[in-house]
């Protein structure tokens, strides 16, 4: 009785004879699709079964020769064959190894240098279209007065908001160096449904920024890199260090803030949709859930390398993932500190 109900819902769509002697045309539904978020390795090729589960209604002859049409933006990609269906509710499977345009779980940002190098490169998590950001609040500013006295150069000015030990970091940094400390936003992927939406921004904290300047932005989509650079704007002093009366530091003065637009080009994710059809007979299109690169093996997937020169970096990890350090002690030692974002 259940199969039956579900049969005559999943066909409710198909249309029904405009009389009594018009005869039953043949109709294809598809019910679901799963997983609703597909595994796909770093070339772009799916590395799961996907299953698709299909009711059909009508003779043999109509419901030969079944394909699964993949496509993505209104395009198709690919055709699969999946051999003759029959009448009633049934699955179909595309086996591993269909490309398609995937996106990463992740993209990357980098700051450019004043001497034209690149510095080191910060990855952040670019979240589900259905996602919410998590309610986390920033800790009370502290007054200026509540700066450390054990360094001649204790805080000056701080702006609510502003973490005391972040504007104290700022002297790690070399006094043209531009670096980032910190940062808040949430991106989520998009889509052409999101065509109108405001743009998404990063608010950055660090050393020496000014606006114009460019952050490129990296990721990959269906195993192939994609790049693209947007400015920094709002560019604004949130604290400040107080300068010694009898030498120049060798460090910036300033902890400063400024926003950037990451690009749609980095946060779009192609709208993948299925369609089965047979010789007389065909469904609509059903939208998949989502494409990703999903974290397996993290030397390939997210991997940061820090230089003996660089200052503290960040790297963004899901609270599933595991982490891994290379250290080479020939080189050098490394402090790290796990945290949440």
């Amino acid at each position: 009785m259940l199969i039956a109900v579900a049969l005559v819902q999943a066909l409710a769509g198909c249309g029904h004879p405009q009389a009594k002697t018009e005869s039953m045309k043949p109709c294809i539904a598809i019910q679901q699709t799963s997983p609703e978020i597909v595994s796909v390795d770093d070339s772009g090729n799916t590395t799961e079964p996907i299953r698709v589960t299909v009711a059909a209604r009508g003779e043999s002859e109509d419901l030969k020769g079944g394909r699964v049409i993949y496509t993505e933006n209104d395009l198709q990609i690919k055709a699969i064959p999946v051999g003759d269906l029959h009448t009633g509710v049934q699955n179909v499977t595309i086996a591993p190894g269909l490309h398609v345009t995937s996106s990463s779980e992740f993209f990357e940002t980098v700051l450019r240098q004043p001497d034209g190098k690149e510095g080191p490169s910060l990855n952040f998590p670019l979240n589900s279209r259905y996602s919410a950001p998590p309610v986390e609040a920033r800790p009370p500013a502290p007054s200026a007065s509540d700066s450390s006295g054990d360094s001649d150069q204790p805080i000056a000015t701080i702006a609510p908001g502003v973490d005391r030990q972040e504007a104290e970091s700022i002297r790690q940094f070399g006094a043209s160096e531009v670096g980032i400390t910190s940062w808040d936003g949430f991106i989520k992927k998009t889509s052409d449904e999101d065509a109108n939406s405001p743009p998404q921004t990063l608010t950055l904290r660090g050393v020496n920024f000014k606006d114009g300047m460019l952050v490129r932005f990296r990721t990959l989509k269906g195993g192939q890199r994609v790049e693209a650079t947007s400015p920094l704007a709002h560019t604004a002093t949130v604290a400040t260090l107080v300068k010694p009366s009898d030498y120049i530091p060798n460090n910036p003065s300033a902890l400063m803030s400024a926003v950037v637009v990451v690009p749609v080009r980095i946060t779009h994710a192609a709208k993948s949709q299925y369609s089965v059809l047979t010789a007389h007979a065909e469904s609509s299109l059903v939208s998949n859930g989502e494409l990703q690169v999903r974290l397996g093996d993290f030397d390939d997937d997210v991997s940061i390398v820090f230089e003996q020169s660089y200052k503290p970096g960040v790297v963004a990890v899901w609270p599933s993932n595991r982490l891994k350090l290379d250290v080479n002690f020939e080189i050098g030692t490394v402090l790290a500190d796990k945290c949440s974002l």
